[in-house]
């Protein structure tokens, strides 16, 4: 989950210079200098070319002077015709920054599922040799340990036992209340490591549902940004094609001479070209970036136009992984409870068999009963 926040947070602050800090203020540059490239062929014909050239190549030269030194607008992602080149721009901070994008928060979890498969091996491994021990001591008897200890000999195990018996049942009665004992004993044994069990699935659920709600917050904030970015751009292109328009009808305007009205509508037609380059700039800069800009691939599906469906993938999985935290924690409890019913059966079966009283022997058969309950209810 650490890294998971490291990556997306470095992520997130490299989309937010890029297509925040620095790509207004490229597309501002690019779309003056068109307007200068599209005036610059009739600034010589008339006062009104003169002063649109005029304006559009100064505000293009101050805009690019004011630029800090942390910004892009150099030739290195200045593309002929077409702008600046934001992806390429990402690109490039990524590589400067290894570590954090060099963490794989899915490796380091598939993992972690690797070791905890190769914990649970070797559990049932050394289970089965402490059977087999076990069954060598009690059944098998081998001869080794049936040679009674002495001071000239070495000391061995005997009378070994998987599960020692809880109770000792006075000679001449029944063994049920020592069976009764074995069994919950045997409840207190398991039930606590089912608990545990629940309580780990219930972790890695929560850290994957977290893992997907970081995902989901910084596709949603990243896809923004560009998004954003490439309506404003647009919207920059239909307004200077609306000015282009309201030009050539004010030509048509009385007062004016034939020779200042065809002037104005040359003026208006350069104009309206201008409005068709910036469009395809803004689509330029702010297209969705590809592995072959050099941007790594959790950037590629966050900024791309897929985010949304991505998006509704994520949601799901993130509830898929609450439900599954939210059915562990309920094991859990069940299990916890159980376990806490079965300690209450011990002491009571041993005050039974104590006291030699087999009538009392109903009510820690109850809570056994009651603790198998809820561990059936857990299971299901």
């Amino acid at each position: 989950m650490r890294q998971e926040i490291t990556r997306q947070e470095t992520l997130l602050d490299d989309v937010r210079k890029v297509y925040t800090d620095d790509a207004r203020l490229a597309f501002d540059v690019a779309a003056a200098s068109a307007r200068a490239d599209a005036l610059r062929p009739i600034r010589h014909e008339g006062r009104t070319a003169a002063a649109e050239y005029e304006i559009a190549a100064q505000t293009a030269f101050t805009l690019r002077g004011a630029a800090d030194s942390g910004s892009f607008l150099h030739d290195a992602y200045r593309h002929k015709n077409l702008g600046y080149d934001l992806p390429r721009r990402l690109g490039d901070l990524q590589r400067d920054k290894p570590k954090p994008y060099g963490l794989a928060p899915e490796t380091t979890m598939r993992s972690g599922d690797t070791w905890v498969m190769w914990g649970l091996v070797f559990a049932g491994l050394v289970g089965m040799a402490v059977i087999a021990g076990v069954a060598a001591a009690n059944v098998v008897r081998p001869h080794s340990l049936r040679r009674p200890p002495g001071p000239d000999r070495r000391r061995v195990v005997r009378g070994l036992q998987l599960i020692p018996q809880p109770a000792v049942v006075p000679s001449g009665e029944s063994r049920p209340a020592a069976l009764l004992g074995l069994f919950i004993v045997v409840l207190l044994m398991v039930l606590p490591l089912g608990g545990i069990y629940a309580s780990g699935v219930e972790q890695r659920a929560q850290a994957e549902a977290a893992r997907k709600a970081t995902q989901l917050g910084t596709a949603a904030l990243a896809y923004g940004q560009r998004t954003a970015f490439l309506d404003g751009s647009r919207r920059t292109a239909e307004l200077t094609e609306l000015q282009a328009m309201a030009r050539e009808r004010a030509s048509l305007e009385t007062g004016v001479t034939p020779a200042q009205a065809r002037h104005e509508r040359v003026v208006a037609v350069v104009e309206t070209r201008a409005a068709e380059r910036v469009r395809k700039i803004a689509d330029y800069m702010g297209r969705p970036p590809t592995r072959a800009d050099r941007v790594d691939a959790a950037a590629v599906r966050a900024l791309g136009n897929e985010s949304e469906h991505l998006s509704s993938g994520l949601r799901a999985e993130q509830k898929r992984q609450v439900s599954l935290a939210e059915q562990a924690s309920s094991r859990g409890l069940y299990l916890g409870a159980a376990a806490a019913l079965a300690a209450v059966a011990e002491m009571l079966a041993a005050a039974a068999v104590s006291d030699g009283r087999r009538r009392w022997l109903v009510w820690p058969g109850t809570a056994a009963g009651c603790s198998i309950l809820l561990t059936a209810l857990a299971l299901i």
